[in-house]
């Protein structure tokens, strides 16, 4: 058993899909996994993209939420805020905060 720390470590869970958070000694790292619209590439492949680096859980987890709450286009402000609202919700109640 190694007693070396390894350099990148990850958290991954279900209810934070598509994306995930990598974390070193300095930083965690919110990434998002996403696969190309075939319109836009031959390959089709996944890939990773970074949404953000934070120096702590809450601030990577917080987001995630406005990245996934950024990610369509609302009719009003209070759909946007209530979309918020419930993705918040929806992330705390699966982890349990």
């Amino acid at each position: 058993m190694s007693t070396e720390k390894e350099y990148t470590r990850f958290i991954t869970d279900p209810s934070m899909e598509p994306y995930f958070i990598s974390m070193d000694d300095n930083c965690m790292t919110v990434n998002i996994k996403v696969t190309p619209d075939s319109r836009y590439s031959d390959s089709g492949k996944e890939y990773t993209k970074i949404v953000g680096h934070y120096n702590n859980l809450s601030g990577a987890l917080k987001a995630i939420v406005k990245d996934k709450t950024n990610s369509k286009s609302y009719d009003s402000l209070k759909e946007y805020i209530n979309e918020y609202n419930d993705t918040i919700t929806l992330l705390t109640e699966k982890i349990n905060f």
